[in-house]
C-alpha cells in the first residue's frame, strides 16, 4: 500500500505541475497582451504630429493584432493540452483560456474612446 501512495503522489505532483504551468502560460501571455494595448493606446494619445495613416486603417491594424493575440491564446493551449492526461486538467485549461481570451478582446472594446480620440484630434 505505501508503494501505491509514493507512486501516485509524484504523478499528482508532476500532473499538478503540468497544468499549473499551462495556467501560467496563458495568464501570463493574455497579460502581457493587455499591456501591449494599453501601451499602444497610451502611446496614441501622446502623439502630436500628423498621422501616418489614418484611424480606420490604425483600428483595423488594431483589430488585425488584436485577433492574432487571441490565435496565440488558443495555440499555448494547445500546446499544453496535448501534454495533459486527465480530462478535467484540459477542461480547466479550456475554461482559463477562455477567459483569457475574453480578457484580450475586451481590450479591443476599451481601445475605441481612444480612436476617437485620435479622430477628433485630427479634425480640428
Amino acid at each position: 500500500m505505501t508503494s501505491m501512495d509514493e507512486t501516485s503522489k509524484p504523478s499528482d505532483t508532476s500532473r499538478r505541475s503540468v497544468l499549473d504551468t499551462a495556467l501560467k502560460s496563458v495568464a501570463g501571455f493574455s497579460a502581457r497582451s493587455v499591456e501591449l494595448f494599453k501601451k499602444i493606446a497610451e502611446l496614441s494619445l501622446l502623439r502630436t504630429g500628423p498621422l501616418e495613416v489614418d484611424v480606420k486603417t490604425q483600428a483595423d491594424t488594431i483589430k488585425f493584432l488584436n485577433e492574432v493575440l487571441c490565435c496565440e491564446v488558443e495555440n499555448i493551449r494547445e500546446q499544453w493540452e496535448s501534454k495533459m492526461e486527465e480530462k478535467e486538467d484540459v477542461d480547466l485549461l479550456f475554461v482559463e483560456t477562455s477567459n483569457a481570451v475574453s480578457y484580450v478582446q475586451e481590450t479591443l472594446h476599451f481601445f475605441v474612446p481612444v480612436l476617437k480620440w485620435i479622430l477628433v484630434k485630427t479634425s480640428m
